[in-house]
């Protein structure tokens, strides 16, 4: 029987693979990347998140994120945005393995026709792809314990290019600007699909004192950033984010043509992590006396780290 690759083994070949499609696919993060190495730091990437609006894709999700050793933790709460959030993490206290933000669309919160419309495009797009057989290697690896080597390298492909992308029709414009005009978040999500729209560098690891640090460097390198670093010094998160460029992304006219919107998807975000503090604000410990790390997500911080991807509704160019 050949040897299976464990879930520890699955995730660092899953962010490997995802986070080389996000480089494809973001310019700005390989500037960041690119500045990181000429200041002797590494990239360590904290977590990536997605965002969808098709609760059936959410549940597969999950359930293949299990098979990287990932579990869902902690839910937060966004009723400005329209999204509906929770945390994927290694169960334990290590603050440094590799996480996902999963971000749903809450669609009861949309008036029933944009909620419908939005039905639509996620039917429409489940209807395009085929998950048979990743939903059989997710069992082989729920049964096992891991996967060999060929169904690895298959499972860690349909993942990445497959499950994390809209594989179906372009989009309604009557939809992009029907959700846009209610949340600009939700629009984003629907625009890019499910796949990561920000990975986040940790600050430490990429060799700079501090999150202030960090942000002057790359405003100074020509990056442009959120306003203002969420968290106050001192506190257990402190976090930004670049602005993600506008893109043209596919959409169908109202007659049928193919047309063309902008839209933001994708940014980069960075993040410092301090001591972990108990209800009652006293900061923790690990039992052998070192400062326990925050390990996950502030519902404050992250609103505002939305704000780097919203699409905002737009009327079609001329001409």
């Amino acid at each position: 029987m050949p040897a299976l690759l464990p879930p520890r083994e699955l995730r660092q070949r899953f962010v490997a693979e995802a986070t080389a499609k996000f480089a494809r696919n973001v310019p700005d993060f390989v500037r960041l990347q690119q500045l990181i190495a000429a200041r002797g730091g590494h990239f360590v990437n904290d977590h990536g998140a997605i965002r969808t609006a098709d609760p059936q894709l959410a549940a597969l999700f999950v359930r293949a994120a299990r098979v990287l050793g990932l579990h869902r933790d902690r839910d937060y709460l966004f009723p400005a945005k329209r999204l509906r959030s929770f945390d994927l993490q290694v169960p334990g206290d290590d603050a440094q393995a590799f996480k996902i933000f999963v971000s749903e669309v809450d669609l009861p919160a949309f008036p029933p026709p944009v909620a419908a419309l939005i039905r639509d495009d996620c039917a429409a797009q489940a209807a395009a792809v085929d998950h048979t057989a990743f939903i059989a290697q997710i069992g082989k690896a729920e049964a096992a314990g891991g996967l060999a080597e060929a169904e690895a390298r298959a499972f860690i492909r349909h993942f990445c290019e497959v499950l994390m992308a809209r594989s179906g029709p372009p989009l309604q414009r009557a939809t992009l600007d029907s959700v846009a005009a209610e949340s600009g978040e939700a629009a984003s999500a629907l625009a890019l699909g499910p796949d990561f729209n920000h990975v986040t560098v940790d600050v430490t690891a990429a060799g700079f004192g501090g999150i202030e640090a960090m942000a002057a460097a790359m405003q100074a390198a020509g990056l442009v950033l959120l306003p203002a670093i969420q968290g106050a010094p001192g506190s257990m998160l402190r976090q930004t984010a670049t602005m993600a460029a506008t893109m043209a992304t596919p959409v169908i006219e109202a007659d049928g043509s193919a047309g063309s919107a902008s839209t933001e998807k994708q940014f980069v975000e960075i993040i410092e992590r301090g001591q972990a503090r108990d209800a009652d604000g006293a900061v923790l410990w690990t039992d052998d006396g070192q400062p326990r790390t925050y390990r996950h997500f502030l519902a404050a911080n992250a609103e505002q780290i939305f704000g780097a991807a919203a699409t905002r509704s737009r009327p079609p160019p001329r001409g």
